[in-house]
């Protein structure tokens, strides 16, 4: 009877397991599709500004085309009037001396007449730009419109990790003591976790890391190993940005990939 007790538990079990699985699957590719999805509006963002900045190139390309076509047909127009004139006076120098001075003052009047404008007064001064900087500040508009306040949660604080008041800023010093024992606390690397987390929508928030000369910064699951075994990669539940002294900046992926940036960023933003 136990035996047949144990083998339905089992039973039981397998199926709990098989449906925990199933819910799982779908769960992640649930959230798959949602980080398709949010990169794809950002890349369609993006393309839509480069496709803005070529149509506006192009036009100004074919408008100044248009005038410095128009001003070298102009030339060949008044290159032929001047041959033209050229010929009649070489025509009036075979002829009389008395003709050709009654008329030679109409002709070179009517020579002088074509004037030329020189091809500057087209301006080659080209106006479409793709400015950068006003390309970051419309992604970051739009970022902001997901923009939430991050507060740290003490009770995550590994020990070395000095919470300001209020829970906006933190730096490393001295073991802190009279900490409360909690099981959420990190205790192999100083890390601490912000006060809420986000299961689902999108999420934006950005981190002033100032002139310092290292950290990590980055997200994580809730369930992630924080004492002895913990590794910061994604296998792991950690997706995180790193910049020490000796590598530089670093994203921990698995391997880790070296970030080579031209400049060294103050503020860091995080857009889920």
């Amino acid at each position: 009877t136990k035996l047949r007790q144990l083998e339905d538990r089992c039973t039981e079990q397998r199926l709990s397991t098989a449906i925990r699985i199933t819910k799982w699957k779908e769960k992640v590719q649930i959230q798959r599709q949602k980080i398709q999805s949010d990169f794809k509006n950002l890349q369609c963002f993006l393309h839509e500004e480069e496709k803005s900045y070529l149509w506006r190139l192009e036009k100004e390309e074919q408008q100044t085309l248009s005038r410095l076509r128009d001003y070298e047909v102009g030339l060949g127009l008044k290159s032929n009037e001047l041959k033209s004139h050229i010929q009649e006076l070489e025509e009036k120098c075979q002829g009389s001396a008395q003709k050709l001075l009654q008329n030679v003052n109409d002709t070179l009047s009517r020579s002088w007449a074509v004037k030329l404008e020189t091809s500057e007064a087209v301006s080659l001064e080209l106006h479409t730009m793709c400015n950068v900087s006003e390309l970051y500040f419309d992604v970051k508009k739009m970022l902001s419109s997901h923009r939430v306040n991050v507060t740290l949660d003490p009770d995550t604080a590994h020990h070395e990790l000095i919470l300001s008041e209020d829970r906006r800023q933190v730096t490393r010093g001295y073991t802190q003591e009279n900490q409360n024992i909690s099981s959420r606390r990190f205790t192999a690397f100083p890390c601490v976790l912000g006060s809420e987390g986000f299961t689902s929508g999108r999420r934006y928030f950005e981190v002033d890391v100032g002139e310092g000369t290292g950290w990590d910064l980055g997200v994580c699951m809730e369930n992630v190993q924080r004492g002895t075994g913990m590794k910061q990669e994604p296998q792991s539940g950690f997706w995180t940005l790193r910049l020490c002294r000796k590598k530089g900046y670093v994203a921990l992926t698995s391997p880790p990939t070296s970030l080579h940036l031209h400049e060294h960023p103050l503020l860091v933003g995080v857009f889920l």
